[in-house]
């Protein structure tokens, strides 16, 4: 009876009612956004006229990644707030392959916004090779080696989470739970692997990042403040690429951090925490995931904000939507569009 009281009294608390809300109405809107938005972008990168370079082909597989995070873990989060199911304790392959994608492809969108800035400073400090060495066959090579790390480094998740089901005294069951397989793995998973991914997820991509961008800014200002020539113009032109790259790198390091350091802290806090604490770590979880799933819902419409050959395809793609109309018109009815346009066009003059 006292437990219940108590359970009753927490989720009358404003911060937990707080939070339930923002995982009831935020991720609809973001899984929303980001179909639409990573949707479009794959559209719009696999155009006959984008699609060549390689910095195309890391964009799109960023958009496909996103999709896979999405629907991987918002989605189960948001199912779990809004009508108590989660995937992970349907089955047993549910509960290792799911959490196994989250984690891995988090990661991978971090590690191909890595290559993509990598690819960049090769890009600007080396423009005569990098026709050479940026192309897309290097590109697919990276692809896959990106990937095989990613989802080598988190394969001890296929071993260490387990598909349990509680039962009771007549052994019937009564609760199914994905959780780890022993106390070993627990304390692995709870206080040492929050530091590895603290490293893979956001470390090791806020340093090459900012590294990356700092060595791209530094020899674009350096090139056109020598000279103006075909080596500095050509270094200006491609500076709007670093300028959709550096808006992206921004978005993620602020989205990300958040809840990286979120995790690491979970681990330490004292188990013996009041109510009010409790909804307050519950309204910070909300809001920290909620950071997370931005970045991977708004990246359309950072290429749009940031990038101008990006905007162009756009465009083109909006208006080629017209044109088609337009071509497939009946020829009558295109000649009497024709005549009539150009009879009104003589009387005006007239």
């Amino acid at each position: 009876m006292t437990n219940e009281t108590e359970n009753d009294h927490y989720k009358q608390l404003g911060l937990y009612k707080a939070s339930i809300l923002i995982w009831k109405i935020v991720p609809p809107i973001l899984i929303l956004l980001g179909t639409i938005g990573n949707s479009l972008s794959i559209l719009v990168l696999t155009r006959r006229s984008i699609r060549v370079s390689s910095t195309a082909l890391f964009l799109t597989v960023l958009a496909c990644s996103d999709l896979l995070v999405l629907y991987s873990g918002l989605l189960r989060q948001w199912l779990i707030y809004l009508f108590d199911t989660d995937v992970r304790n349907l089955s047993e392959a549910g509960c290792k392959i799911n959490v196994w994608l989250v984690y891995s492809s988090l990661d991978f969108s971090a590690w191909i916004l890595i290559v993509l800035t990598l690819e960049r400073v090769v890009s600007t400090w080396m423009p005569h090779r990098a026709r050479t060495l940026c192309t897309k066959k290097t590109a697919f090579a990276f692809i896959i080696a990106v990937g095989v790390f990613i989802l080598g480094i988190n394969s001890h998740i296929l071993y260490g989470i387990g598909y349990k089901i509680t039962q009771d005294e007549n052994y019937y069951p009564i609760e199914n739970k994905c959780i780890e397989i022993d106390r070993n793995y627990a304390y692995f998973f709870e206080n040492v692997w929050p530091w590895i991914d603290l490293c893979v997820y956001c470390a090791v991509p806020f340093v090459v990042i900012v590294i990356g961008n700092a060595l791209i800014l530094f020899k674009v200002l350096n090139s056109q403040k020598k000279s103006k020539s075909t080596i500095a113009s050509r270094l200006a032109k491609k500076s709007s690429m670093p300028a959709m790259l550096f808006t992206l790198n921004i978005v993620f390091l602020l989205s990300t951090l958040p809840v990286s350091i979120y995790t690491i802290g979970q681990a330490y806090w004292p188990k013996d925490l009041d109510d009010y604490k409790m909804a307050k770590l519950d309204f910070w979880w909300a809001v920290v995931n909620m950071l997370m799933y931005t970045n991977n819902s708004l990246n359309f419409l950072l290429y749009c904000l940031s990038g101008t050959k990006f905007r162009r395809e756009v465009i083109r793609l909006l208006t080629w939507k017209k044109c088609f109309r337009l071509n497939h018109i009946n020829p009558a009815q295109r000649n009497y569009t024709s005549t009539r346009f150009d009879n009104q066009s003589r009387s005006s003059t007239a």
